[in-house]
């Protein structure tokens, strides 16, 4: 009998034979070419003149301990760019063919290596272990010893520029966006973009993680323990948890209607760039997947690398991060600065008289000082925030400056900012509004199980607001009637700020803060208020 003979011919041996073959290797979200470092479909470093005094060698070696780091999976994508980008200036600005103690006593002169020197210690630890000659025991130990710099608390100080945002200049800035966003200058995703940073002082990456599935309507018995629209944000800088994309715990938070209606808006968009872009049409399923904010040229070049690098096919590979906006793209979104065009400049600071200079720092250091001062605990807001330790909000609850505030914010009413004012125009009758043969253009109010009508929408669009629930106040199209029940929405408003200050609600894998300020809307309704007594007056009808 002939054994190989009939092994060739069993089905069943050949299946056999199958599982004892090496599964085959998962490919590596990093790569060399040559001598540049790649990301693939995110970033690619050039370390071509950095190692090019490197013996083969040692050059060889270096580029299998970076691909072998990385896979370890001990940083985020993001960090092990950063690490190496550090090395490749280091060694681009003092070549050396080796690492030693003159190489490193250079290097922690520059910039972008001191500030990753611990993590660059560690690779560098890693490195020496696989390779003895990867660098000298005395420059391991002198980068060791050395610490990085002290990061500059911004948020202490009350520079204009770096620090916080005063409230003047917070509340100016939504009513530009809305107002940029109505007139066409601002995209929805743009828009979004920036409300949910300053609504939940979200970082970039979180942002960038962001997928439809993660904005919903939970009832009342949502493991989030919300009920209502509500978003989950990914953690990110979770050290027990996260090891790649979207693994961290889940942030979750009510959604206020103005937000969810902007992203029934975005869902939408992304639908359609989506479809458009691959030629297909997908499935509510697929969709919720999607990215909530991506670009035709991510997807085209997501579904290039997944088919070319990952041999995946893009259909069964929607939820890919590649499909996503990366962080830094966020990032630059977010950092609104001037740039000679008038439609597209921040608003005027009353500090400086010049734009607001806009950042994802800023916004987030804005946010949160606005929450510690509403008396939110220290514990609720780290946990919100998503800090593993609550003495990083210590400047938030420890301003040098926080008795001068507090008399600015004393004196508010009689500084009342343009923002936070009443803005529309009075009628006398409904017959007066601009769409009075519209019904829909009718504004009510709901009290006592009644609608009562308080005015019209001069045009149909998202007010200039992040509260809710009566937004049209503050914009600058309402054209409330002089004799509407302003009184009634006025006491529902401090009746809702008040049930807001129990800022604390449990549910899901972290303590939740709601984080809507009804005070700008209670602020415009009194204005109007006093505007529709005087105009009474006139009319002889008090």
């Amino acid at each position: 009998m002939n054994l190989s003979h009939e092994a060739v011919e069993n089905p069943n041996t050949k299946t056999e034979l199958q599982r004892t073959n090496r599964p085959e290797k998962i490919p590596s979200d990093f790569i060399w070419e040559k001598d540049v470092f790649c990301h693939v479909g995110h970033r690619n470093l050039d370390m071509t003149e950095a190692l090019s005094l490197f013996a083969p060698p040692l050059k060889e070696s270096f580029k299998q301990a970076a691909l072998d780091f990385a896979a370890k999976g001990d940083y985020s994508s993001g960090k092990i760019i950063s690490i190496f980008s550090s090395f490749n200036t280091s060694l681009k600005r003092f070549p050396a063919a080796s690492l030693d103690t003159a190489w490193a006593a250079q290097a922690l002169k520059t910039p972008s290596f001191a500030t990753n020197t611990g993590a660059n210690k560690r690779f560098l630890v890693f490195w020496k272990a696989y390779d003895d000659h990867a660098i000298s025991n005395d420059a391991l130990q002198l980068i060791a010893k050395t610490k990085g710099p002290q990061s500059t608390r911004n948020v202490l100080s009350d520079n204009p520029e770096k620090s916080w945002l005063s409230n003047d200049e917070y509340e100016a800035l939504i009513a530009s966006i809305w107002r940029h966003y109505e007139v066409g200058t601002f995209s929805t995703d743009r828009t979004l973009m920036l409300l949910l940073s300053m609504q939940y002082a979200r970082r970039p990456r979180q942002l960038a993680q962001l997928k439809i599935k993660d904005f919903r309507i939970a009832d009342p018995s949502d493991t989030s323990g919300l009920s209502g629209p509500m978003v989950s944000f990914p953690g990110v800088k979770d050290l027990k948890a996260e090891k790649g994309f979207r693994d961290s715990k889940f942030e979750h938070h009510p959604l206020p209607d103005h937000l969810w209606n902007l992203f029934k808006i975005q869902r939408n968009n992304i639908k359609n760039l989506f479809e458009d872009n691959l030629g297909t049409h997908l499935t509510d399923s697929e969709i919720d997947n999607l990215p909530v904010f991506s670009s035709t040229h991510r997807i085209k070049s997501a579904s290039s690398e997944l088919e070319h690098h990952y041999r995946l096919d893009w259909r069964h590979s929607l939820d890919h991060q590649l499909f996503h906006l990366k962080a830094a793209k966020v990032s630059n979104i977010l950092t609104w600065r001037p740039n000679g065009h008038s439609e597209i400049d921040p608003p005027l600071s009353h500090r400086t008289g010049q734009p607001i200079v806009v950042s994802a720092t800023r916004l987030r250091h804005t946010r949160a000082r606005q929450l510690a001062r509403k008396g939110v605990p220290r514990h609720v807001l780290s946990h919100w925030l998503g800090h593993t330790s609550e003495l990083s909000l210590q400047a938030y609850y420890n301003d040098p400056a926080e008795d001068a505030r507090a008399l600015d914010e004393a004196m508010a009413p009689a500084l009342m900012p343009l923002a936070m004012a009443f803005a529309g125009n009075l009628i006398d009758d409904e017959g007066q509004a601009r769409y009075h043969n519209d019904p829909s253009s009718r504004l009510e109010f709901a009290t006592g199980g009644k609608l009562k009508g308080v005015g019209n929408c001069g045009k149909h669009s998202f007010c200039a607001t992040t509260s809710v629930p009566i937004p049209c106040y503050r914009c600058r199209h309402f054209e409330p009637l002089v004799t509407a029940p302003h009184q009634e929405v006025l006491e529902a408003l401090k009746i809702r700020q008040e049930e807001e200050k129990q800022a604390l609600r449990i549910g899901g894998a972290r303590n939740l803060l709601i984080p809507i300020d009804l005070s700008a809307d209670i602020i415009a309704v009194q204005n109007c208020i006093d505007r529709c007594n005087i105009r009474k007056k006139e009319l002889e009808i008090i």
